[in-house]
Protein backbone atom coordinates (compact mmCIF):
# COMPACT_ATOMS: atom_id res chain seq x y z
CA UNK A 1 0.00 0.00 0.00
CA UNK A 2 0.94 3.34 -0.70
CA UNK A 3 2.24 5.97 1.06
CA UNK A 4 1.32 9.85 -0.35
CA UNK A 5 4.79 10.92 0.73
CA UNK A 6 6.39 8.16 -1.94
CA UNK A 7 3.75 10.35 -4.94
CA UNK A 8 5.34 13.60 -4.05
CA UNK A 9 2.29 14.20 -1.81
CA UNK A 10 3.89 15.64 1.51
CA UNK A 11 1.26 15.89 4.33
CA UNK A 12 -1.83 15.32 2.23
CA UNK A 13 -4.01 13.01 0.67
CA UNK A 14 -4.41 12.21 -2.98
CA UNK A 15 -7.60 14.55 -4.15
CA UNK A 16 -10.03 12.58 -6.23
CA UNK A 17 -12.90 13.83 -7.85
CA UNK A 18 -15.40 11.73 -9.86
CA UNK A 19 -17.70 13.27 -12.51
CA UNK A 20 -21.12 11.25 -13.10
CA UNK A 21 -23.95 11.63 -15.03
CA UNK A 22 -26.56 11.60 -11.94
CA UNK A 23 -27.80 8.95 -8.81
CA UNK A 24 -30.97 6.82 -10.79
CA UNK A 25 -31.02 3.03 -9.98
CA UNK A 26 -28.44 1.36 -12.44
CA UNK A 27 -25.28 -0.45 -12.18
CA UNK A 28 -22.80 1.66 -12.69
CA UNK A 29 -24.81 4.23 -10.00
CA UNK A 30 -24.29 1.26 -7.52
CA UNK A 31 -20.75 -0.12 -8.72
CA UNK A 32 -19.76 4.30 -7.36
CA UNK A 33 -22.04 3.95 -4.19
CA UNK A 34 -20.16 0.62 -3.10
CA UNK A 35 -16.33 2.47 -4.38
CA UNK A 36 -17.19 5.58 -2.35
CA UNK A 37 -18.50 3.81 0.48
CA UNK A 38 -15.31 1.80 0.80
CA UNK A 39 -11.95 4.16 -0.50
CA UNK A 40 -9.43 4.60 1.90
CA UNK A 41 -10.33 8.35 3.03
CA UNK A 42 -6.95 8.22 4.80
CA UNK A 43 -5.07 8.25 1.94
CA UNK A 44 -7.82 9.45 -0.48
CA UNK A 45 -9.45 13.10 -0.22
CA UNK A 46 -12.48 12.68 -2.36
CA UNK A 47 -15.29 14.68 -3.96
CA UNK A 48 -18.57 14.06 -6.47
CA UNK A 49 -19.18 16.23 -9.29
CA UNK A 50 -23.07 15.51 -10.88
CA UNK A 51 -24.76 16.37 -14.30
CA UNK A 52 -27.63 16.26 -12.51
CA UNK A 53 -28.43 15.66 -8.68
CA UNK A 54 -31.56 13.14 -9.25
CA UNK A 55 -32.46 9.91 -8.58
CA UNK A 56 -33.35 7.58 -6.10
CA UNK A 57 -29.89 6.73 -4.79
CA UNK A 58 -29.53 10.30 -4.26
CA UNK A 59 -30.05 9.58 -0.49
CA UNK A 60 -27.08 7.11 -0.74
CA UNK A 61 -24.73 9.06 -2.45
CA UNK A 62 -25.28 11.98 0.13
CA UNK A 63 -25.25 9.02 3.07
CA UNK A 64 -21.62 8.42 1.77
CA UNK A 65 -20.49 12.05 3.87
CA UNK A 66 -18.35 13.10 0.13
CA UNK A 67 -19.02 16.44 -0.76
CA UNK A 68 -21.44 16.70 -3.90
CA UNK A 69 -21.40 19.78 -6.57
CA UNK A 70 -24.77 19.36 -9.11
CA UNK A 71 -23.35 20.93 -12.74
CA UNK A 72 -27.43 21.50 -13.31
CA UNK A 73 -26.89 20.39 -16.54
CA UNK A 74 -30.31 20.34 -18.61
CA UNK A 75 -31.39 16.83 -20.57
CA UNK A 76 -28.76 17.60 -23.45
CA UNK A 77 -24.91 18.24 -23.25
CA UNK A 78 -25.34 20.44 -26.64
CA UNK A 79 -27.61 23.24 -25.13
CA UNK A 80 -26.83 26.08 -22.92
CA UNK A 81 -27.55 24.33 -19.74
CA UNK A 82 -24.24 22.20 -20.59
CA UNK A 83 -21.65 24.84 -21.23
CA UNK A 84 -23.14 26.48 -18.04
CA UNK A 85 -22.62 22.94 -16.37
CA UNK A 86 -18.90 22.55 -17.72
CA UNK A 87 -17.98 26.09 -16.34
CA UNK A 88 -19.26 25.11 -13.14
CA UNK A 89 -17.18 22.00 -13.28
CA UNK A 90 -13.68 23.68 -14.33
CA UNK A 91 -14.84 26.83 -11.45
CA UNK A 92 -14.84 23.15 -9.30
CA UNK A 93 -11.50 21.91 -10.74
CA UNK A 94 -9.57 24.88 -10.04
CA UNK A 95 -11.04 25.37 -6.60
CA UNK A 96 -10.21 21.60 -5.30
CA UNK A 97 -7.25 21.20 -7.79
CA UNK A 98 -7.43 17.47 -7.99
CA UNK A 99 -4.52 15.15 -8.89
CA UNK A 100 -6.80 12.55 -10.26
CA UNK A 101 -10.45 13.54 -12.49
CA UNK A 102 -12.38 10.02 -12.97
CA UNK A 103 -15.60 10.27 -15.47
CA UNK A 104 -18.11 7.81 -15.89
CA UNK A 105 -20.65 7.43 -19.01
CA UNK A 106 -20.88 8.94 -21.72
CA UNK A 107 -21.43 12.78 -20.98
CA UNK A 108 -19.33 12.79 -17.70
CA UNK A 109 -16.30 11.13 -20.03
CA UNK A 110 -16.30 14.51 -22.10
CA UNK A 111 -16.99 17.02 -19.20
CA UNK A 112 -14.45 15.14 -16.81
CA UNK A 113 -11.63 14.99 -20.03
CA UNK A 114 -12.37 18.72 -21.16
CA UNK A 115 -12.09 20.31 -17.68
CA UNK A 116 -9.39 17.82 -16.57
CA UNK A 117 -7.00 18.77 -19.43
CA UNK A 118 -7.74 22.52 -19.47
CA UNK A 119 -7.34 22.88 -15.63
CA UNK A 120 -4.00 21.00 -16.16
CA UNK A 121 -4.79 18.22 -13.64
CA UNK A 122 -2.50 14.92 -13.84
CA UNK A 123 -4.47 12.30 -14.40
CA UNK A 124 -7.54 12.57 -16.49
CA UNK A 125 -9.23 8.99 -16.35
CA UNK A 126 -12.67 7.63 -18.27
CA UNK A 127 -14.58 4.87 -17.68
CA UNK A 128 -15.68 2.58 -19.94
CA UNK A 129 -18.56 0.13 -19.13
CA UNK A 130 -19.56 -1.26 -22.61
CA UNK A 131 -18.63 -1.87 -26.21
CA UNK A 132 -19.84 0.66 -28.83
CA UNK A 133 -23.01 -1.58 -30.67
CA UNK A 134 -25.73 0.79 -30.14
CA UNK A 135 -23.97 4.10 -29.63
CA UNK A 136 -25.11 6.91 -32.34
CA UNK A 137 -22.16 8.08 -34.60
CA UNK A 138 -22.51 11.53 -32.80
CA UNK A 139 -21.80 9.20 -29.14
CA UNK A 140 -18.98 7.39 -30.65
CA UNK A 141 -17.26 10.56 -32.11
CA UNK A 142 -17.66 12.04 -28.62
CA UNK A 143 -16.24 9.16 -26.66
CA UNK A 144 -13.52 9.13 -29.07
CA UNK A 145 -12.86 12.85 -28.25
CA UNK A 146 -13.26 11.94 -24.64
CA UNK A 147 -10.78 8.97 -24.90
CA UNK A 148 -8.24 10.96 -26.91
CA UNK A 149 -8.30 13.47 -24.48
CA UNK A 150 -7.84 11.70 -21.17
CA UNK A 151 -4.35 10.19 -20.17
CA UNK A 152 -5.81 6.86 -18.64
CA UNK A 153 -8.99 5.02 -19.57
CA UNK A 154 -10.55 2.26 -16.95
CA UNK A 155 -12.52 -0.74 -18.92
CA UNK A 156 -14.45 -3.33 -16.73
CA UNK A 157 -13.39 -6.40 -19.28
CA UNK A 158 -11.12 -7.33 -22.34
CA UNK A 159 -13.55 -6.81 -24.75
CA UNK A 160 -14.20 -3.23 -23.40
CA UNK A 161 -10.98 -2.65 -23.36
CA UNK A 162 -10.55 -4.07 -27.08
CA UNK A 163 -13.78 -1.06 -27.95
CA UNK A 164 -11.59 1.80 -26.34
CA UNK A 165 -8.52 0.67 -28.70
CA UNK A 166 -11.28 0.68 -31.71
CA UNK A 167 -11.24 4.37 -30.76
CA UNK A 168 -7.38 5.08 -31.23
CA UNK A 169 -6.71 4.67 -27.46
CA UNK A 170 -3.24 3.10 -27.38
CA UNK A 171 -3.67 -0.34 -24.98
CA UNK A 172 -0.98 0.33 -22.38
CA UNK A 173 -2.98 3.51 -21.29
CA UNK A 174 -6.55 0.95 -20.89
CA UNK A 175 -6.12 -0.79 -17.06
CA UNK A 176 -8.94 -3.26 -17.23
CA UNK A 177 -10.61 -3.73 -13.65
CA UNK A 178 -13.68 -5.83 -13.13
CA UNK A 179 -17.08 -4.72 -11.46
CA UNK A 180 -16.97 -6.30 -8.30
CA UNK A 181 -20.05 -7.11 -5.44
CA UNK A 182 -20.80 -6.70 -2.25
CA UNK A 183 -21.29 -10.52 -1.39
CA UNK A 184 -22.05 -9.79 1.97
CA UNK A 185 -25.92 -8.18 1.07
CA UNK A 186 -26.87 -11.46 -0.03
CA UNK A 187 -27.33 -14.67 2.00
CA UNK A 188 -27.90 -16.96 -0.82
CA UNK A 189 -30.73 -18.58 0.81
CA UNK A 190 -33.64 -18.94 -1.21
CA UNK A 191 -36.76 -16.19 -0.04
CA UNK A 192 -39.73 -17.95 1.38
CA UNK A 193 -43.18 -17.92 -0.58
CA UNK A 194 -44.31 -14.98 2.12
CA UNK A 195 -41.20 -12.59 1.53
CA UNK A 196 -41.70 -13.18 -2.04
CA UNK A 197 -45.26 -12.13 -1.67
CA UNK A 198 -44.66 -9.16 0.49
CA UNK A 199 -41.67 -8.27 -2.72
CA UNK A 200 -45.18 -8.61 -5.21
CA UNK A 201 -43.97 -11.57 -6.28
CA UNK A 202 -46.51 -13.78 -4.99
CA UNK A 203 -47.04 -17.39 -7.11
CA UNK A 204 -50.15 -18.76 -7.00
CA UNK A 205 -48.81 -22.41 -8.33
CA UNK A 206 -46.49 -22.08 -5.17
CA UNK A 207 -43.29 -24.47 -5.98
CA UNK A 208 -44.81 -25.67 -9.09
CA UNK A 209 -44.63 -22.51 -10.96
CA UNK A 210 -40.94 -21.47 -10.70
CA UNK A 211 -40.50 -17.53 -10.63
CA UNK A 212 -37.82 -16.88 -13.58
CA UNK A 213 -36.26 -13.30 -13.04
CA UNK A 214 -34.59 -10.45 -14.84
CA UNK A 215 -32.99 -6.92 -13.82
CA UNK A 216 -31.76 -4.33 -16.10
CA UNK A 217 -32.88 -1.30 -18.07
CA UNK A 218 -35.59 -2.00 -21.14
CA UNK A 219 -33.64 -0.75 -23.87
CA UNK A 220 -32.59 -2.23 -27.00
CA UNK A 221 -29.16 -3.66 -26.18
CA UNK A 222 -30.55 -5.69 -23.38
CA UNK A 223 -33.03 -7.37 -25.42
CA UNK A 224 -35.80 -8.20 -23.61
CA UNK A 225 -37.66 -9.04 -26.50
CA UNK A 226 -35.44 -12.23 -26.66
CA UNK A 227 -36.18 -13.12 -23.62
CA UNK A 228 -40.20 -12.84 -24.24
CA UNK A 229 -40.14 -14.90 -27.10
CA UNK A 230 -38.22 -17.69 -25.36
CA UNK A 231 -40.64 -17.43 -22.60
CA UNK A 232 -43.21 -18.18 -25.34
CA UNK A 233 -41.55 -21.08 -26.60
CA UNK A 234 -41.61 -22.50 -22.89
CA UNK A 235 -45.44 -22.01 -22.35
CA UNK A 236 -45.99 -23.22 -25.62
CA UNK A 237 -44.49 -26.60 -24.25
CA UNK A 238 -47.06 -26.16 -21.49
CA UNK A 239 -43.66 -25.40 -18.59
CA UNK A 240 -45.33 -23.67 -15.69
CA UNK A 241 -43.48 -20.61 -14.73
CA UNK A 242 -43.81 -16.78 -13.62
CA UNK A 243 -41.23 -14.28 -15.19
CA UNK A 244 -40.65 -11.24 -13.36
CA UNK A 245 -38.49 -8.26 -14.88
CA UNK A 246 -37.27 -5.70 -12.88
CA UNK A 247 -36.62 -2.38 -14.56
CA UNK A 248 -38.17 0.77 -16.80
CA UNK A 249 -36.57 2.05 -20.29
CA UNK A 250 -37.29 3.31 -23.36
CA UNK A 251 -38.82 -0.09 -24.47
CA UNK A 252 -41.47 -1.06 -22.17
CA UNK A 253 -44.23 0.03 -23.73
CA UNK A 254 -43.21 -2.16 -26.84
CA UNK A 255 -42.14 -5.05 -24.50
CA UNK A 256 -45.83 -4.93 -23.19
CA UNK A 257 -47.47 -5.11 -26.50
CA UNK A 258 -45.17 -7.95 -26.99
CA UNK A 259 -45.85 -10.08 -24.09
CA UNK A 260 -49.78 -9.48 -25.31
CA UNK A 261 -49.08 -10.41 -28.67
CA UNK A 262 -47.35 -13.97 -27.56
CA UNK A 263 -49.96 -14.96 -25.25
CA UNK A 264 -47.90 -14.68 -22.46
CA UNK A 265 -48.75 -11.31 -20.59
CA UNK A 266 -50.46 -13.56 -17.67
CA UNK A 267 -47.43 -15.01 -17.14
CA UNK A 268 -44.53 -12.18 -17.18
CA UNK A 269 -44.66 -9.10 -14.30
CA UNK A 270 -42.83 -5.86 -15.18
CA UNK A 271 -41.44 -4.30 -11.82
CA UNK A 272 -40.60 -0.90 -13.10
CA UNK A 273 -37.78 0.35 -11.18
CA UNK A 274 -36.94 -1.03 -8.03
CA UNK A 275 -34.21 -0.01 -5.22
CA UNK A 276 -34.77 -3.52 -3.64
CA UNK A 277 -32.99 -5.61 -6.10
CA UNK A 278 -31.45 -7.49 -2.77
CA UNK A 279 -34.39 -8.74 -1.55
CA UNK A 280 -35.96 -9.40 -4.93
CA UNK A 281 -33.08 -11.84 -6.51
CA UNK A 282 -33.53 -14.46 -3.55
CA UNK A 283 -37.06 -14.89 -4.67
CA UNK A 284 -36.25 -16.40 -8.47
CA UNK A 285 -35.85 -19.36 -8.76
CA UNK A 286 -33.84 -18.62 -11.86
CA UNK A 287 -31.89 -15.38 -13.11
CA UNK A 288 -31.87 -14.49 -16.55
CA UNK A 289 -30.12 -11.77 -19.07
CA UNK A 290 -30.70 -11.84 -22.75
CA UNK A 291 -28.55 -8.96 -23.72
CA UNK A 292 -26.99 -8.33 -27.17
CA UNK A 293 -24.38 -5.97 -25.67
CA UNK A 294 -22.49 -6.15 -22.27
CA UNK A 295 -19.37 -5.05 -20.52
CA UNK A 296 -19.85 -6.59 -16.69
CA UNK A 297 -23.43 -6.37 -15.73
CA UNK A 298 -23.43 -5.62 -11.92
CA UNK A 299 -27.12 -7.16 -12.10
CA UNK A 300 -25.40 -10.60 -13.01
CA UNK A 301 -22.65 -10.44 -10.38
CA UNK A 302 -25.66 -9.69 -7.95
CA UNK A 303 -27.52 -12.58 -8.97
CA UNK A 304 -24.36 -14.60 -8.79
CA UNK A 305 -23.77 -13.42 -5.18
CA UNK A 306 -27.17 -14.35 -4.09
CA UNK A 307 -26.43 -18.42 -5.28
CA UNK A 308 -29.41 -17.62 -8.17
CA UNK A 309 -28.79 -20.28 -11.08
CA UNK A 310 -27.81 -18.03 -13.96
CA UNK A 311 -28.47 -18.13 -17.54
CA UNK A 312 -27.40 -15.05 -19.74
CA UNK A 313 -26.00 -14.50 -23.27
CA UNK A 314 -22.42 -14.92 -24.15
CA UNK A 315 -21.60 -11.12 -24.56
CA UNK A 316 -19.49 -8.77 -23.25
CA UNK A 317 -17.78 -9.53 -20.14
CA UNK A 318 -20.27 -11.80 -19.46
CA UNK A 319 -17.69 -15.09 -20.53
CA UNK A 320 -15.24 -13.37 -18.35
CA UNK A 321 -17.55 -13.80 -15.20
CA UNK A 322 -19.82 -16.66 -15.47
CA UNK A 323 -18.42 -20.60 -16.52
CA UNK A 324 -20.45 -22.24 -18.91
CA UNK A 325 -21.42 -25.68 -17.21
CA UNK A 326 -19.70 -24.69 -13.82
CA UNK A 327 -21.38 -21.51 -12.77
CA UNK A 328 -23.91 -21.39 -14.84
CA UNK A 329 -25.55 -21.37 -18.33
CA UNK A 330 -24.11 -19.11 -21.34
CA UNK A 331 -26.05 -19.13 -24.56
CA UNK A 332 -25.76 -17.47 -27.88
CA UNK A 333 -27.47 -14.04 -28.27
CA UNK A 334 -30.08 -13.30 -29.95
CA UNK A 335 -31.75 -17.11 -30.48
CA UNK A 336 -35.08 -17.24 -28.55
CA UNK A 337 -34.56 -21.44 -28.85
CA UNK A 338 -31.06 -21.54 -27.21
CA UNK A 339 -32.51 -18.98 -24.55
CA UNK A 340 -35.55 -21.30 -23.96
CA UNK A 341 -33.74 -24.70 -23.95
CA UNK A 342 -31.16 -22.92 -21.43
CA UNK A 343 -34.22 -22.09 -19.02
CA UNK A 344 -36.09 -25.73 -19.38
CA UNK A 345 -32.57 -27.46 -18.04
CA UNK A 346 -32.22 -24.85 -15.14
CA UNK A 347 -36.06 -25.25 -14.45
CA UNK A 348 -36.41 -28.89 -14.60
CA UNK A 349 -33.26 -30.34 -12.97
CA UNK A 350 -33.25 -28.20 -9.32
CA UNK A 351 -30.03 -30.17 -7.96
CA UNK A 352 -27.79 -28.95 -10.86
CA UNK A 353 -29.30 -25.30 -10.99
CA UNK A 354 -28.50 -25.27 -7.23
CA UNK A 355 -25.03 -26.52 -7.53
CA UNK A 356 -23.83 -23.91 -10.22
CA UNK A 357 -25.50 -21.04 -8.04
CA UNK A 358 -23.48 -22.44 -5.36
CA UNK A 359 -20.55 -22.57 -7.26
CA UNK A 360 -21.62 -18.84 -8.60
CA UNK A 361 -21.75 -17.27 -5.05
CA UNK A 362 -18.32 -18.89 -4.41
CA UNK A 363 -16.75 -17.95 -7.63
CA UNK A 364 -17.85 -13.97 -6.13
CA UNK A 365 -16.32 -14.78 -3.42
CA UNK A 366 -13.04 -15.82 -4.41
CA UNK A 367 -12.91 -13.65 -7.45
CA UNK A 368 -15.22 -10.67 -7.31
CA UNK A 369 -15.46 -8.89 -4.08
CA UNK A 370 -16.40 -5.08 -4.03
CA UNK A 371 -13.35 -4.79 -1.80
CA UNK A 372 -11.03 -6.47 -4.15
CA UNK A 373 -12.29 -3.88 -6.73
CA UNK A 374 -12.28 -0.58 -4.94
CA UNK A 375 -7.84 -1.92 -4.02
CA UNK A 376 -7.41 -1.86 -7.60
CA UNK A 377 -8.88 1.13 -8.14
CA UNK A 378 -7.02 2.45 -4.81
CA UNK A 379 -3.70 1.10 -6.99
CA UNK A 380 -4.44 2.16 -9.93
CA UNK A 381 -4.50 5.95 -8.98
CA UNK A 382 -1.60 5.40 -7.16
CA UNK A 383 0.18 3.97 -9.81
CA UNK A 384 -0.96 6.58 -12.54
CA UNK A 385 0.39 9.28 -9.95
CA UNK A 386 3.24 7.76 -9.89
CA UNK A 387 4.15 7.07 -13.48
CA UNK A 388 2.79 10.53 -14.57
CA UNK A 389 5.83 12.35 -15.96
CA UNK A 390 6.93 15.79 -14.16
CA UNK A 391 4.46 15.15 -11.23
CA UNK A 392 6.00 16.84 -7.98
CA UNK A 393 2.96 17.26 -6.44
CA UNK A 394 2.95 20.95 -6.78
CA UNK A 395 -0.24 23.25 -5.82
CA UNK A 396 -0.34 25.31 -9.23
CA UNK A 397 -1.94 23.70 -12.19
CA UNK A 398 -1.13 25.71 -15.60
CA UNK A 399 -4.06 25.58 -18.30
CA UNK A 400 -3.63 23.45 -21.52
CA UNK A 401 -2.70 25.29 -24.47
Amino acid sequence: MSDPRTLGLPGRRIRLLYVVGNFVTGGAERHLLEMWRRLDRTRFDVRIACLKREGAFTPLAEATGLPITDLRVGKRLYDPSGAAGLLRLVSLVREFRPDVIHGYLFGPNLFAALAGRWCGVPIVAVAKRNVDAFETPRQIAVQRRAHALATHVTAVSEEVAASSVALGVPRERITVIANGVDVARFSGADASEAEAAALGLARAGGPAQPLIGAVGCLAPRKDFGTLLGALALLANDGRAFRCAIAGDGPDRDALEAQARSLGIAGLVTFLGERSDVDQLLPAFDVFTLSSREEGIPNALLEAMAAARPCVVTRVGGNAEVLEDGRTGWLVPPENPAALAAALREALDDRAEARRRGAAAREAMLTERSIDAMVRRHEAFYERALGLAAGWSGRETRGAVA
